[in-house]
């Protein structure tokens, strides 16, 4: 089942393999077009164009009108080759020309805008900070559909290698494996779960892992790489000889603080940021909301608090200073000695790039999805003039009628299948709505 869950997604995408079904679905329209001309079963044979010419429009939209045209003119041809003078055969095979061209162009139009949106969100998708991965939950257990470039990096594998993978088989820990099964993979959520998980050369990676349902039984996770910050926690936890050194060589601004709420000691990232915002002077021995003025009670109350409890916590700092906002992810560490807590680690990571970026993010999500609206009112767009040359025909009547009021049908059938259908994976926008907040959502907040 895994090799096949590996071979036919990526055969799906391949263009070569559709350029041989474009090649042999056309080859078998003209023929049973020629036997339908014998048998009098042109007007049913000739809707196999129907297949060619969206496979052409729709998966090589620069060329798929050429194509498309080329089609109708060789079924035009065909036919007046070998109905000549049959006036209704020739009749119906001109209609037949202008609703090919017409469905050729209507899709090829919406498949060069739906590549284009693909091409925006597989950009924010493979160059991702964090490690995604979109996952399928199947009755033998979730298993991995997609991942981008930097989760696959993070594990050691090529994006293509950890498809069709059990999403499960990748866990150390059993009891994480467990709570992944209960939370994750059916219909729940998780936020920043720390988790260890086995790399390609078999090392062990420190993960945290959040997670978001989809529809059609899907799951996306987003995983990040925290082997070296908890490693580095580890260390300053073990050893307090090598607080100096480890905390300057580490790209977090650090600092301890006592029970008095003084500061004891801070690394050269911490120092470097107190200078930006104006602070020179040595801050060794300064109650911690005098040494840091752009802190909050709750910053101070938070520190209490691990002194009170012994537990770590973590909370986002954010703040204004010259005009702009500053974010950091803040992890308050305690230092136990003679089994109390006698100092507090407090990390700062710098996260206002992040913050910005995913900001950006979300601005581009929601022109996404207005053009997605846009392209809903198109299908009225097309819809419009059909219904005018259908009325025009019911005023002529004739025994073209009937016929244009068919055709006008099956262009109708099609517009609305296009209207459903042209988002090539549902997943993209449920994708885009549910788990970045983004969509309907955020209309209802404006």
């Amino acid at each position: 089942m895994g090799r096949w869950m590996r071979t036919v997604p990526s055969l799906l995408e391949k263009k070569t393999f559709w350029t041989v079904v474009l090649i042999l679905s056309t080859a078998f329209a003209f023929f049973l077009n020629l036997y339908g001309m014998e048998r009098g079963l042109l007007p049913i044979t000739s809707h196999l164009f129907y297949i060619p010419i969206v496979i052409a429009a729709y998966w090589f939209p620069r060329n798929g009108i050429t194509f498309t045209v080329g089609i109708a003119m060789g079924y035009l041809a065909m036919v007046y080759l070998f109905q000549y003078p049959h006036l209704e055969s020739l009749t119906q095979a001109t209609a037949y020309f202008y609703v090919f061209v017409a469905i050729g162009v209507i899709v090829s139009s919406l498949s060069s805008t739906q590549k284009e949106q693909e091409r925006r969100y597989h950009g924010l998708f493979d160059y991702s900070e964090a490690g995604v991965f979109l996952v399928i939950n199947l009755r033998a257990g979730p298993v991995i559909e997609e991942v981008n470039q930097k989760g696959a990096q993070i594990l050691g594998y090529r994006p293509g290698e950890l498809t069709g993978t059990p999403l499960l088989d990748l866990f150390v820990v059993g009891t994480e494996r467990d709570r992944i099964l209960e939370r994750a993979t059916r219909g729940g959520s998780l936020s920043d779960f720390e988790c260890h998980l086995r790399r390609k050369n078999g090392s062990v990676l420190h993960g945290l892992l959040s997670a978001g349902p989809l529809p059609g039984r899907r799951t996306v996770f987003t995983l990040v790489d925290i082997t070296a910050r908890k490693k580095a926690e580890e260390d300053l936890r073990s050893s307090q000889k090598q607080y100096v050194n480890a905390l300057d060589s580490m790209m977090d601004g650090i600092f301890l603080v006592d029970r008095a709420g003084r500061i004891v000691l801070l690394n050269s990232t911490f120092g470097r940021w107190l200078s930006h915002i104006g602070r020179q002077e040595n801050v060794v021995g300064l109650d911690v909301r005098e040494a840091v003025p752009c802190t909050s009670g709750g910053f101070y109350d938070a520190i209490h608090s691990v002194f009170e409890k012994g537990e770590d916590s973590e909370t986002i700092l954010d703040f204004s200073f010259r005009g702009e906002d500053h974010f950091f992810d803040t992890h308050f560490i305690p230092v136990v000695a003679g089994g109390d807590v006698t100092r507090v680690m407090v990390i700062m990571r710098d996260i206002t790039r992040a913050r910005n970026l995913e900001r950006e993010k979300k601005r581009a999500y929601q022109q996404i999805e207005k053009n997605i609206e846009q392209f809903a009112i198109l299908g009225d767009h097309i819809r419009n003039p059909v219904q005018v040359i259908l009325g025009l025909a019911e005023l002529e009547g004739g025994p073209f009628a009937e016929k244009i009021r068919t055709q006008v049908h099956e262009i109708e059938k099609t517009v609305s299948q296009l209207d459903r259908g042209w988002v090539e994976s549902e997943k993209i926008r449920e994708f885009i709505r549910k788990y970045y907040g983004v969509g309907e959502d955020v209309k209802d907040q404006n």
